[in-house]
């Protein structure tokens, strides 16, 4: 490697070869697409409902859903869980609250929610 990058510095144009070099593996080593911290239409109106609930602050929901089957059903999405990370998680009685509010607003058992408090900025 202390080879390859001598050559890289003596070579004619190296240094902005280098610098290329360098900006090439700063992106190979970035995250491919912002995917998992995008949010769906359904778990922004999800967390804009639930962030109404007193004393839960911010709020983050994920949705997972059923793999689709389209031989017997109309092709819809079926959530078969969700988690929550709520700024005022830490209270238990608003802890309850957006898990029951989750639960019917997804058509979700209890086990099927889980919540989470969310760190400090």
């Amino acid at each position: 490697m202390k080879k390859w990058l001598g050559w890289l510095k003596t070579a004619r144009g190296g240094p902005w070869l280098l610098a290329l070099c360098c900006c090439a593996a700063a992106l190979l080593l970035l995250p491919l697409g912002s995917q998992s911290s995008a949010m769906t239409q359904e778990e922004k109106r999800i967390s804009d409902t639930l962030s109404h609930i007193a004393g839960a602050g911010s709020i983050r929901v994920s949705i997972y859903y059923a793999q689709e089957t389209a031989a017997f059903g109309s092709g819809g999405k079926t959530p078969v869980g969700a988690g929550i990370v709520a700024q005022g998680a830490g209270d238990i009685g608003v802890r309850l609250n957006l898990m029951r509010a989750a639960q019917t607003l997804l058509g979700l058992d209890a086990s099927q929610v889980d919540v989470f408090l969310m760190e400090d900025p």
